[in-house]
């Protein structure tokens, strides 16, 4: 499927800017400002040290970092130990993590204000958009883009991609749901 999308993430959420202390707030505290503000820093340094366009050039090239940041729900103490994991280990760069955790120090300001930048008007988060369209439900993503997809050869799990199956995939996340609640 990486074939066939254009991936941006944004780290910014319902962040909010004051100009009169040119400073952010974050929905969450200050751990979700230096979360957010890591996974920028990746992007910025991997295009550079450019802001221009660095979510769209850098999302999938910083996606693994990002995904496990995700995982360790957004704790900026496992930063160092996120990049070390998914990004050098993996060979993904040879970016040292002194370099993004000197950004997150140094380039803060200018991360988050790309990020401000480049996130779209939302009503809530994740906001999620395949062509520009909302996608309500973020399970129902992979759905999403195989629906979207107009070109001649769609990949092989487009192709297996039915109604039929979506609804069953729904239901079995469903009632996996519902058994975790009970026990």
């Amino acid at each position: 499927m990486p074939d066939i999308i254009n991936l941006e993430v944004v780290p910014y959420g319902n962040t909010a800017y004051d100009s009169s202390t040119d400073s952010f707030t974050c929905q969450h505290g200050d751990g979700e400002c230096q979360s957010d503000t890591l996974e920028s820093c990746v992007m910025f340094e991997l295009n550079g040290k450019n802001s221009d366009n660095m979510f769209a050039a850098q999302s999938y090239n910083a996606w693994p970092f990002i995904l496990c940041m995700e995982e360790a729900e957004g704790n900026p103490t496992q930063g160092e130990s996120c990049y070390t994991n998914s990004m050098l280990n993996a060979n993904a760069t040879s970016i040292e993590w002194s370099t993004i955790s000197d950004c997150a120090i140094n380039n803060a300001n200018t991360v988050q204000t790309a990020a401000m930048k480049a996130t779209p008007d939302h009503d809530y988060v994740p906001w999620v958009l395949v062509n520009g369209n909302v996608v309500e439900n973020s399970n129902a993503l992979q759905k999403a883009i195989c629906d979207a997809y107009t070109g001649s050869n769609p990949p092989l799990i487009c192709q297996h991609m039915t109604k039929e199956n979506y609804l069953e995939e729904q239901f079995e996340i469903s009632h996996c749901k519902n058994n975790m609640k009970q026990a």
